[in-house]
């Protein structure tokens, strides 16, 4: 563990407040190391590096970027535990989710979705037809266990 301390920190800029990662970092802006033959996440492997646990099913957040504002910050102290809940309302809040518009597999404009569920009493194999996705994806609109979050 100690080679991998060494390694770790060669990829870590500590400024007054922040340590920030200088080594790769995926497109949300969140380090990645190589230990024990996987990449894992800088965050998490400072956390643990610091002495902490990290309980079963648990996420490590950033605390919500209040602190410092950079997702690539691995200061223990600008960490804390959370549930995958906490860290999806997390990424909502500070702009990093990449949900409707934003996620790469995305079709639709959230004003095709309202008008998808404006039109909710149409069949939905024509609305999938005429927007270009499977009724199924039509359905799971009109549910909201797509897009629910939009008004």
């Amino acid at each position: 563990m100690e080679e991998a301390r060494e390694r770790f920190f060669k990829y870590v800029n500590k400024t007054e407040s922040c340590w920030l990662w200088t080594g790769y970092c995926g497109k949300f802006g969140h380090g990645r190391f190589g230990y024990d033959g996987k990449k894992v996440l800088a965050h998490r492997f400072s956390w643990l590096l610091a002495g902490n646990e990290i309980p079963e099913g648990m996420c490590i957040l950033h605390a919500p970027h209040v602190i410092c504002g950079h997702p690539n910050c691995v200061n223990p102290a600008h960490l804390r535990v959370g549930s995958f809940a906490e860290n999806m309302r997390d990424t909502i809040s500070d702009g990093t989710s990449n949900r409707g518009t934003k996620h790469p597999k995305c079709k639709l404009t959230e004003a095709q979705v309202r008008e998808i569920r404006a039109r909710s009493e149409e069949s939905q194999t024509s609305l999938g037809a005429e927007f270009g996705v499977s009724h199924q994806t039509i359905s799971l609109i009109i549910l909201r266990k797509n897009w629910g979050w939009l008004e």
